[in-house]
């Protein structure tokens, strides 16, 4: 069966805690009448709507761009399709191995090798490890770690521990692929070559959505895009008109 991705009606609400009363002053002069331990009924409850009302119908060969300004809501929805949040109203399908690029290194183990996170991720994403050596083989030839690989990630850099994130996000081609931007690793020949890996990736998925602020590659790997704007669905089709709308807006 062909992969797929059904939203009806999706919202995601945050809820959100604020102290009635934050300042250092008021705490000192409340000592002894609140205690130290602020509770729950000393806290206003809030709600944030993240995404509202979203309607997707993505079928096999689609490749989506999300586009919109900064806290649009364009993370949060891969992050829902990705199941890293569960929608508060409406019914989310997806069929297909879902890979996505959008927290990298989440689930990483500090005190772990970079041999050692490479195979928790795999575990993670419920994949296969019993290739091992093969595994490690491919993230020694692909990441240029060396010796590192054999260390704690608590010794890295940061460049080095996205080098490692990348690598365990590679490994295999998905039915859907979930990209958040590109990231640097401060490496041009490195960076080079992600970049590559990533756009095979992508040209193999049978589905991929990818949230990035460049139109110009948007062009270029992508046949159709979602514009948001407040956690909303503005326009889906195509991607000139979408970002024609965009810049409209903003203009």
């Amino acid at each position: 069966m062909n992969s797929y991705i059904k939203l009806n009606n999706v919202s995601l609400d945050f809820p959100l805690y604020e102290g009635l009363d934050l300042s250092f002053r008021n705490k000192i002069t409340n000592f002894g009448k609140l205690g130290i331990m602020k509770t729950r009924s000393n806290l206003e409850r809030k709600i944030v709507r993240g995404l509202d009302s979203i309607n997707l119908d993505i079928k096999k060969g689609d490749k989506i761009a999300i586009i919109g300004p900064n806290g649009s809501g364009k993370t949060t929805l891969l992050k829902l399709l990705a199941g890293i949040y569960t929608p508060t109203d409406g019914k989310i399908d997806v069929f297909g191995k879902v890979s996505s690029m959008i927290d990298l290194g989440f689930g990483f183990v500090d005190d772990a090798t970079g041999y050692e996170n490479i195979i928790l991720s795999k575990v993670i994403r419920g994949e296969s490890i019993k290739d091992k050596k093969s595994i490690m083989q491919t993230a020694h030839d692909f990441t240029g770690l060396d010796e590192y690989l054999d260390l704690p990630m608590r010794t890295y850099s940061s460049g080095m521990k996205s080098r490692l994130a990348l690598a365990s996000a590679l490994f295999s081609i998905p039915d859907i692929l979930l990209i958040d931007e590109f990231f640097s690793t401060g490496d041009l020949e490195f960076s080079k070559k992600s970049r590559n890996k990533i756009t095979e990736i992508m040209d193999n998925s049978s589905i991929m959505l990818f949230a990035s602020h460049d139109l110009e590659l948007i062009k270029k790997l992508c046949t159709k895009a979602i514009y948001m704007k407040n956690g909303k669905i503005s326009y889906y089709g195509e991607i000139e008109k979408a970002r024609e709308i965009y810049e409209k807006d903003f203009s």
